[in-house]
């Protein structure tokens, strides 16, 4: 009965102060919401579970390097023979390889996330399908497709059972529809039938992925302590290739999210931040209402309320400010969930589960309580120390408990622009990160290139060697589009799908252990790909039409390749070999200048290109490359380029994008953290703000006798402008001198995600104590023109 009494004196409160309750309100809304529609991001990719039967029991099985200890999710196939083969160690385990490559069907081909799946792959996962069936080992050749494929392709679910399709040149049948549960390898379309035993046996490439289920029962310690003792056992009977080596079995939704995991903690960290700043200012307000409701007060405590009873009604008032606030917060979520949707990088794992569920609305709730807590509890307990015989008279209370409010809402003040400091510098940080991604030199010319993905099926040696050949011609006349300046191909262009890499051995030297020799990226490309995308030709020739599958072998090395390994000698003329797909020795016949391949974030590292006439079974899936003139729009020529391709050959699967949306996706994460922990200081910073106009506005009506008496005794306007724009700076100095600091010791959590920055980089800092205090005095500045403008007459009356 007491609570209900509570609350509804504070409903009459908020009905009485509609303007203070709208503002309150409003504030913690602004903090709720952007703290709700984070946590529907972190809920949804990290948090929330796998869409399979018992997900805590589905695993990644990943191969641990022990001296270097780290692992990477992949097997070799030799390895992989001995996993499965443990009896006991899993339910099921299953391995998979695949990517995006083309898929021909009756009414033409297309690009498809394909993904080759041994039989045990899909009992691992669990999932049972939308409609039909897995696939068994009855099956010859059966695959199981999307619900999004069917549509496209045959026009339903029901339409797509019993279909053929052709994935290189093997044709299989469709057994079943997978549900949206089944989006793993996320963005997977087609999962086809694979043999049980791996086609590549050796150990030492490592060119599969690894699901299993854990065994009734066990734990994913137990499953490790088998998986170590395995490990242990293979090194010594391999000592060649698995020295050292080791596997350990991963959580899937912990590999899933392991690339996103660091960048959804620190944004929500910064939103919290904005939270904290957020009830601080709350708390001011609340403080500066205080000093109207002391007589109040004073009168409850007389009638013999005690002071829990006078804090209880107090934080009372603030649940309720509070649930409006987070009413409004959850509002701002839907529309905030969207934003974040929109802003998210392509790649972001679990995207599909990022939404205002109940989960999210129950943390809704519970920092709806934490805010009415932080905002309100230091305000009701200084509201609570009441004076009674002081509290009574008309002056309210009395000198000291004015100082001592004072002195809290100065706190506050400096706090709040504090923690919008170590916003602003994080957000800087991350900005000037970006900034500097977009500016590095890459190697080459992004600007007006189409990019044409292009698969053709090929399974024999004879059907890669006719694909090569049919890409020449394609290159060819892609070539002779108006507009099109210059055209060529590659497997492994900058920021693309395709590439491969590994050791390399150079003629005439030797390395004790081949795991620790000279690594590069490998690539292939065809005559004047360097010259379509602007890439110097440091020494020698480019690849030509002498070099094709019956000629000697080349290859042509990155400067810093050249520099490894030929140190002070000509690399022309030298010999080369990797094991891409040959063991024959190449002649190096060229060397080209580094280029960004990875990312703009990536330092340029060793290559070797190799023709790609010469490796046919790595050729037919590519990327050709086509420089468009000046004014021409590369998307136009999409419609024109397919075209083409159709004619050339209709079995071959394309789609399109652009060398520069390439590289704009590969730096997609910096772009995200950037943008979003800019906002977040913005918001930060006009927080802290208002509440230095709020705290400024409080202390000038507070002060109107003093100014009155000054200017009385001949103080003019602007001297008493600077006076008071002078506790404004000294306030916005002091919150400068704690919020640097902090930076200081944030930023050390930010120093992964820098590129070609400092923790403490100089000039972030210091646009940031610029703008800092440039924007302080500016919000000071109204509250203190109108102190100068008081009637001197008046304000003396007010004593």
């Amino acid at each position: 009965m007491v609570m209900i009494q509570d609350f509804s004196k504070a409903l009459r409160g908020v009905v009485a102060n509609p303007g203070f309750a709208l503002l309150a309100a409003g504030t913690l809304a602004l903090g709720i919401g952007l703290n709700t529609a984070l946590f529907s991001v972190v809920n949804g990719v990290l948090l929330a579970p796998l869409p399979y039967p018992q997900p805590e029991r589905v695993v990644s099985v990943n191969t641990a390097f022990v001296d270097e200890k780290r692992n990477i999710p992949r097997v070799t196939g030799g390895d992989l023979l001995d996993l499965t083969a443990e009896p006991g160690l899993f339910e099921s385990m299953g391995f998979y390889s695949g990517g995006q490559i083309g898929v021909q069907m009756a009414g033409g081909a297309e690009f498809a996330g394909v993904q080759f799946v041994s039989p045990g792959f899909l009992p691992a996962i669990g999932v049972a399908p939308r409609a039909g069936r897995w696939f068994s080992d009855g099956d010859t050749a059966g695959a199981m497709v999307s619900e999004g494929f069917a549509n496209r392709n045959f026009g339903g679910i029901a339409g797509a059972l019993g279909q053929k399709m052709t994935v290189d040149n093997t044709v299989y049948t469709i057994t079943g529809v997978g549900g949206a549960a089944l989006d793993f390898p996320r963005n997977t379309d087609v999962w086809v039938q694979w043999s049980s035993t791996p086609r590549n046996k050796n150990r030492s490439a490592f060119n599969y992925r690894a699901v299993a289920r854990l065994a009734p029962g066990a734990t994913l310690a137990v499953a490790n302590a088998r998986l170590e003792a395995v490990g242990t056992r293979l090194a010594a009977a391999f000592p060649a290739d698995n020295k050292n080596k080791s596997f350990i079995a991963v959580p899937l939704r912990d590999l899933l999210t392991g690339n996103v995991r660091t960048t959804l903690f620190v944004l929500m960290s910064a939103v919290a931040l904005v939270l904290f700043i957020a009830c601080a200012n709350v708390a001011n307000l609340l403080l500066a209402r205080a000093s109207g409701r002391s007589r109040e007060m004073a009168i409850r405590a007389a009638l013999g309320a005690s002071r829990w009873r006078v804090i209880r009604q107090l934080l009372t008032e603030n649940l309720v400010l509070a649930a409006f606030g987070a009413t409004g917060g959850i509002l701002l979520a839907y529309w905030g969930v969207d934003f974040l949707a929109h802003l998210a990088p392509a790649g972001l794992p679990r995207a599909a589960n990022i939404r205002v569920s109940g989960a999210v609305l129950g943390f809704a709730i519970a920092v709806s309580v934490v805010s009415a807590l932080l905002s309100g509890l230091t305000p009701a307990l200084e509201l609570s120390r009441i004076d009674l015989i002081e509290s009574l008279k008309q002056g309210a209370r009395g000198s000291t408990a004015g100082r001592r409010a004072n002195r809290l809402r100065y706190g506050l003040v400096v706090l709040e622009i504090g923690l919008s400091v170590i916003l602003a510098v994080g957000s800087g940080l991350l900005f000037r990160t970006f900034l500097s991604l977009n500016e590095v030199e890459l190697g080459f010319q992004k600007d007006q290139v189409l990019v044409m993905y292009a698969h053709a099926p090929a399974t024999s040696l004879e059907q890669a060697v006719k694909a090569t050949r049919t890409f020449g011609e394609l290159i060819a006349q892609l070539g002779h589009l108006p507009g099109v300046q210059n055209s060529a191909a590659a497997m492994g262009m900058p920021a693309g799908d395709y590439g491969s890499d590994g050791f390399y051995e150079v003629d005439g030297r030797t390395v004790e252990d081949p795991r620790k020799g000279p690594h590069a990226l490998f690539r292939l490309s065809s005559p004047r790909y360097f010259a379509t995308l602007g890439v110097p030709l440091l020494k020698g020739r480019d690849f030509d039409d002498r070099d094709g599958y019956d000629s000697s072998f080349v290859a042509i090395v990155s400067e810093s390749l050249a520099r490894r390994s030929f140190s002070g000698e000509d690399p022309l003329g030298r010999r080369i070999r990797c094991g891409l797909d040959s063991d024959k020795w190449m002649t190096v016949v060229g060397v080209v200048r580094d280029v960004r391949s990875l990312s703009p974030a990536i330092a340029p590292d060793a290559e070797l290109y190799m023709p790609l006439s010469q490796h046919p079974f790595m050729a037919n899936e590519l990327q050709i490359a086509m420089r468009v003139a000046s004014g021409v729009r590369p998307e136009g020529l999409i419609e024109a380029a397919r075209n083409v391709a159709r004619e050339v050959d209709p079995s071959i699967a394309v789609r399109f994008t652009t060398l520069d949306a390439m590289l704009a996706g590969s730096i997609d994460s910096q772009r995200f953290r950037a943008y979003l922990l800019m906002v977040f200081a913005g918001v930060a910073l006009v927080l802290a703000m208002a509440g230095v106009y709020g705290v400024m506005s409080y202390v000038i009506t507070q002060r109107m006798p003093e100014m009155g008496l000054r200017m009385a005794l001949g103080a003019g306007p602007w001297r008493l402008l600077r006076t008071i724009l002078g506790g404004a700076v000294w306030l916005a100095a002091t919150g400068l001198t704690v919020g640097l600091a902090g930076a200081a010791l944030a930023s050390r959590a930010l120093e992964g995600m820098l590129f070609g920055l400092k923790g403490v980089d100089v000039p972030t800092y210091l646009e940031v104590a610029v703008a800092v205090m440039l924007v302080t005095v500016l919000a000071a500045l109204g509250p203190a023109w109108q102190g100068t403008r008081v009637d001197p007459l008046v304000a003396l009356r007010q004593d």
